[in-house]
């Protein structure tokens, strides 16, 4: 069943003393949920939980309201509401059914969006379609694209790529995380749209690799590690994961002096395999132990966070020789098929000293060019120029009295703003906001429900 938490996150009005009055901008994020087995890994929550991290540490004027199938704790935020809604579980159905009853209510009058953060550009369209035409908000879209239906990645009979596109074509700007995606995405889109099209899908998609938060990197790399080589990326056919396992059981029959760690299968499959499982701090502390790690080949070709948790960690990685991980890591040791990667794995295996040279470059590499925060800069700036580029509403009569309005009570909360306007949603709201946050008297306390205050 669906669910809104009314009480908690729509009537709670007091501005406490630790509110500040500022140009509070306003932030909804819709999610792209694959994994709800267990949250905390599913690949959505940990990038959006990197993102509001390092833009609160660039910025504190911002407000997010995250829609989500469950409270989640690593995104429990000052600065953040949640809102919970049940997904589907399968991908496909998860993407085909966006409840645009429920996300109305959600959606209301009495709240402000200044910026879409969309995760999952099949739902964009509707998205957007709902925020223009059913309510009065009319925020700008940005966002990030985990996954496209590509013909040749998906293992279901009928794909979503289409609509992967048309969603698409709702944004300003959508970050995706390799070139090579990208890539991939621009040449099946040429199958069905024309050149025109294909010229403002090329526009709105934007590269970000998904770096790493510089306060996990370790300082020193474990110069005696068990030897373990861990395979920490999801054991799925897209992923390559039989190809592994038929590498490893022809180094298990040369040698058998180390362990293999899968710690996202669900049960050991082999002698030599281990599944031990943990939380987030376990988990990197665990990849210290580690002699070295496996990044296979993928049909997808996104970006590896798996291989650079290792890499922060002090992992070495044998890696498979394709652009998306030249990306990530040009200097890595990379093979073409697997008796190159049965000749690496043995090659590390029987050499630690080469091993320690590999692993030390692989964390400098790390810290010197995969700080994600750099990259958050770079999109705190375009947030700041879509805000600067959406319609303000010039001095008209209306907008004097709604300031005058502000100025006579004080503080005013956006529920009453509207009451007092009688204003559904034929007249856009948006606009207005815009000039009253260009205001020099005019703030918005920092909290879950806007509240207009004046200030001398």
């Amino acid at each position: 069943m669906y669910s809104y938490d009314t009480e908690k996150n729509m009537n709670l009005f007091e501005i406490g003393e630790e509110q500040k009055l500022q140009k509070t901008v306003r932030v909804l994020w819709y999610p792209n949920i694959t994994f709800q087995k267990d949250l905390e890994k599913d690949s959505y929550i940990q990038v959006a939980k990197n993102q509001i991290k390092l833009l609160n540490e660039i910025r504190d004027d911002l407000w997010h309201y995250m829609i989500l199938p469950c409270p989640v704790p690593s995104l429990q935020f000052d600065n953040v509401t949640q809102w919970y809604i049940d997904f589907e579980t399968y991908p496909q159905t998860m993407r085909s059914n966006f409840r645009v009853d429920v996300v109305r209510k959600m959606l209301n009058n009495s709240l402000d969006f200044d910026l879409v953060m969309s995760h999952l550009p099949e739902h964009t369209h509707q998205l957007v379609n709902t925020l223009y035409n059913v309510t009065h908000h009319k925020p700008a879209v940005t966002g990030y694209s985990h996954w496209f239906d590509l013909k040749d990645v998906v293992a279901w009979p009928k794909d979503s790529f289409l609509q992967n596109l048309t969603g698409l074509l709702e944004y300003d700007r959508c970050m995706i995380n390799t070139q090579h995606q990208k890539d991939l995405v621009l040449n099946q889109a040429s199958d069905h749209f024309n050149t025109k099209t294909i010229t403002k899908l090329d526009e709105i998609l934007t590269v970000q690799h998904l770096g790493v938060d510089a306060k996990d990197i370790i300082d020193n790399i474990n110069e005696t590690p068990e030897k373990i080589i861990v395979f920490n990326h999801r054991p799925d056919t897209y992923k390559h994961f039989k190809e592994f396992i038929a590498v490893c059981d022809k180094l298990w029959e040369m040698r058998q002096d180390f362990k293999v760690w899968v710690p996202l299968l669900d049960k050991p499959n082999r002698e030599y395999v281990v599944t031990t499982k943990g939380d987030k701090e376990w988990y990197y502390k665990e990849l210290q132990k580690c002699y070295m790690g496996f990044s296979p080949k993928q049909t997808y070709g996104g970006w590896s966070v798996s291989t650079t948790d290792g890499m922060m960690n002090g992992v070495p990685y044998i890696m498979y020789n394709a652009g998306y991980y030249h990306e990530l890591y040009e200097q890595g040791d990379f093979f073409e098929d697997n008796h190159d990667a049965l000749l690496l794995l043995n090659t590390y295996l029987d050499d630690p000293e080469y091993r320690n040279e590999e692993a030390t470059k692989a964390l400098d590499w790390v810290g010197t060019r995969l700080i994600y925060k750099d990259k958050m800069i770079e999109m705190n700036e375009y947030m700041d120029d879509l805000l600067s580029r959406q319609k303000v509403m010039g001095d008209s009569d209306k907008f004097k009295e709604i300031v005058e309005f502000i100025k006579t009570n004080k503080e005013v909360r956006k529920i009453d703003l509207m009451d007092w306007l009688c204003w559904g949603r034929g007249i856009k709201w948006t606009p207005y906001r815009r000039a009253l946050m260009n205001h020099p008297n005019i703030y918005d306390v920092n909290g879950s429900n806007p509240i207009y205050c004046w200030k001398d």
